[in-house]
């Protein structure tokens, strides 16, 4: 029996030998002991037990103040606020907005004299605008009006030596368009040209003597087009154009004297006996000069390439198979809106 309670004694020292070794293991964790004992990994006195006053959740936090002295705390702070006086309005931050003193920064204010001033600066500018606009295609293209007088030879064709020396005038519209920066100008007309044409031709023999004399109107509708250079970017320009002409009315006179040894016989018509052809074509040379902005002269030469008359119905024996092609010189003025 005693042995038996020997035995028992034993065992049940064995095993408060094992609970003791499991909570408290010989080898102690660091982690283990920081977490039983407010964050610290020393063990009070020496001991490898940790601080029986810190043991469990929420070892080692610092605990609240009273209420008292955090009462006292949030006055003291206030005290040193008032100390330091209102705060000026220039330190303002955005975190202050809300603040009285702070607010009337954030104020949004209508200024009628900003607005006045957008505007007369947005008139202004779109004045400019426009007015650079119009001086700009001002400068680019001119209207205006021109007149001209000159006068008139047949220098080509056939049978033309008893053609003389006849006169001209016109007049109409021009324009004139600059084309780029390059000194190039482009001259359109369209006028109205009033021609006139001399026909005087002699027969002398012994005993016969024959005079015939023509003249010969033609009004044109005229669209001459030049191409102007101006030298060097000067005064002096120098065109080449084409010139067409629409017939609008021609007339013609011939008279015929004839005289023998016997009588003086003189034959005068004014019917359409010499008809002018209904179309003309010619070429264009010119010579101009730029007085100023408004006004400028020109010499254009100007030499056709159709024949002037009608050959198909001429009636005058003694023009029956010329072939005119007329040459003119003109001496232009032309004035510019």
């Amino acid at each position: 029996m005693k042995f038996f309670k020997s035995i028992l004694a034993l065992a049940a020292l064995s095993a408060t030998v094992a609970l003791a070794q499991s909570e408290y293991p010989a080898e102690t964790d660091p982690a283990w002991i920081a977490s039983q004992n407010g964050g610290s990994t020393e063990l009070n006195d020496g001991s490898e037990e940790p601080n029986p006053e810190c043991i469990g959740d929420g070892c080692g936090e610092q605990a609240a103040p009273a209420p008292e002295k955090a009462a006292d705390a949030t006055r003291k702070s206030w005290e040193k606020e008032d100390a330091k006086g209102p705060a000026d309005e220039d330190e303002c931050t955005p975190a202050d907005s809300l603040l009285p003193e702070c607010q009337e920064d954030n104020v949004a204010t209508y200024d009628d004299d900003a607005d006045d001033d957008t505007y007369d600066r947005y008139i202004n500018d779109n004045s400019d605008i426009s007015r650079a606009s119009r001086e700009g295609f001002s400068s680019g293209f001119s209207l205006g009006f021109r007149v001209a007088g000159g006068l008139n030879k047949i220098f080509l064709g056939d049978e033309i030596d008893d053609w003389g020396i006849g006169y001209e005038a016109n007049g109409g519209i021009i324009t004139l368009t600059k084309l780029g920066n390059s000194g190039l100008y482009a001259s359109a007309e369209l006028s109205v040209g009033y021609y006139r044409y001399r026909y005087e031709a002699k027969l002398d023999e012994e005993d016969y003597n024959e005079q015939d004399e023509a003249t010969l109107n033609v009004v044109l509708f005229e669209v001459p087009v030049v191409l102007k250079y101006a030298i060097g970017g000067g005064n002096l320009t120098l065109g080449l154009g084409v010139d067409i002409g629409l017939k609008l009315t021609g007339s013609s006179k011939f008279k015929q004297t004839i005289e023998t040894s016997t009588l003086t016989e003189t034959d005068e018509s004014d019917d359409d006996l010499i008809p002018s052809a209904g179309v003309e074509v010619g070429g264009i040379f010119e010579i101009g000069y730029t007085i100023n902005r408004n006004f400028s002269v020109d010499l254009r030469f100007n030499q056709r390439v159709l024949n002037l008359l009608n050959q198909d119905v001429v009636a005058v024996t003694s023009m029956t198979g010329m072939k005119l092609l007329a040459s003119h010189v003109t001496l232009g003025f032309s004035l510019y809106l």
